[in-house]
This record gives C-alpha cells, structure tokens and sequence, in this order.
C-alpha cells in the first residue's frame, strides 16, 4: 500500500451492506481494512477480493471488545474512513422483548458504534470521515422495539459527535436504510418480509450496492462542510406512509 493511500475501516465487512461498501470504497481508490465478528465469510471474502488485486487487510474480532479495537487502530499506518455498519437485528414486539435481548441490542448497535468511533478518532487527521449505519427503523416500527430503539441512539451518537468533533475537521454523518435485501432481511418470515415490501413506495427492495453508493458520497474526500447529516434510503417509506 502506498502511504499516500487513504485508509477506510469497515465493520461487519464480510457481507451485505458491509462487503458491498468494501467494494465500492475500492472503487473510489481506498485501502480497506474489513472487520467482522464472523471470520469464516470475512476471511472468505477478502479471499476473493485479493484474488482481484484489490488492496484489503480482515480482521475478525468484535466490535464490543475495546482492546481489540484499540489494539488493529494502533497497528493501522493512518485512519481517514470509519463505517460503522456492524450490527444485530431480529424482531420483537414491545412486550415480548426481554431485558437480555434489549441490552445486547443496544451494546453491539450502539456501544459497539461509540468504541470504534472513539478509538478511531485517536488515529484521524482533520478531514476524517466516520460514516454509521442506522436504519429507517429509528423513526419507529412495528416489532422494532429493541432495534428500533438501538438505531436512534446511532442517530443521537452521529449528530452529538459531528459536533464535538467538527473543531478538529472530522465530518461525522449517517445513511439510514429501509428494507434491503440481506441476510438480515432474510430472516423474516416469508408473509413478513411480502408484508414490508407491499408498503414501499417502489414496491421494491433496496439493494446493499443502493447503500454503499449513499456511504461514499459521505467518505469522498471532496464532499467537505457536510457532517451530523441523515441520509434516508428507504424507498420512499419515510414519506409519511403508514409505519405499520
């Protein structure tokens, strides 16, 4: 890698949204270094992309675990891109969500975010870019109770932190995505997953090609003066369209 290179980190790298960011942050001229929890399809993946001559590292190790994540951003030659994309989900009504499933939810989609964050920030220049991947979800849901909750934290993190950070020049900002078809999506039941589809305004599922072009519009170094920004790409649902 040449040192002249920018550095982009992303979590939950090994598929979906988060490997089809790697590829596009390649695309735009960035070394990678992918972060999964998941080692089997991360070391999969970076197989294949190094196979192409693309120029990535992996790294399997959980977001939640601070030396961890203290220990990789040491050993990294600079850092210009974080995307927080690594996450948990699954559905549950209100009253049947317990306080277990709620603090795991809220650990990984949330502290998990604020740890990568904070040790990145120790290794950014001004013009550093940290990108978190919400999701639509944070405007409330059904069977959202717990995630829907964890992913407006990521909201309130982005939007606190672009402005403690912006006198040091680090641009802090969000993509929150709607209905995307990825594992997650996946897996919902079948007459669930027909039930969301039929509430979009396209009719249609995004695509995690859909959300990583909205990540590198934030990550490119000439989007400058835009940070605690939320870009919505959900299909139109936010419109005001029924939530249920």
């Amino acid at each position: 890698m040449d040192m002249n290179t920018e550095v982009a980190l992303v979590t939950g790298a090994g598929q979906g949204i988060g490997l089809a960011t790697v590829r596009r942050l390649l695309e735009d001229g960035f070394h990678v270094v992918m972060i999964d929890r998941k080692s089997e399809p991360l070391t999969a993946a970076a197989a294949a992309l190094e196979a192409e001559g693309a120029s990535v590292e992996h790294h399997a190790l959980s977001i939640t675990d601070r030396a961890a994540v203290a220990a990789l951003m040491a050993g990294l030659p600079r850092v210009d891109v974080v995307v927080n994309n690594a996450a948990v989900f699954w559905d549950g009504k209100f009253n049947e969500t317990g306080e277990d499933d709620f603090r795991k939810m809220y650990e990984v989609n949330v502290i998990g975010t604020f740890i990568v964050m904070q040790e990145a920030v120790k290794r950014m220049n001004r013009g550093g870019r940290i990108i978190n991947v919400a999701s639509r979800a944070y405007l409330a849901g059904y069977a959202h109770a717990a995630y829907g909750t964890s992913k407006a934290g990521v909201i309130g993190l982005t939007r606190s932190s672009a402005i403690d950070l912006a006198e040091r020049g680090i641009l802090v900002n969000a993509v929150a995505p709607g209905l995307v078809e990825t594992d997650m999506f996946r897996s919902l039941t079948p007459d669930r997953q027909q039930e969301l589809i039929a509430k979009q305004p396209t009719k249609a599922l995004g695509q995690p090609e859909d959300i990583a072009n909205g990540i590198a519009f934030f990550a490119n170094p000439r989007t400058r003066n835009v940070t605690g920004q939320i870009m919505t790409l959900d299909g139109g649902r936010s419109m005001g369209i029924s939530l249920y």
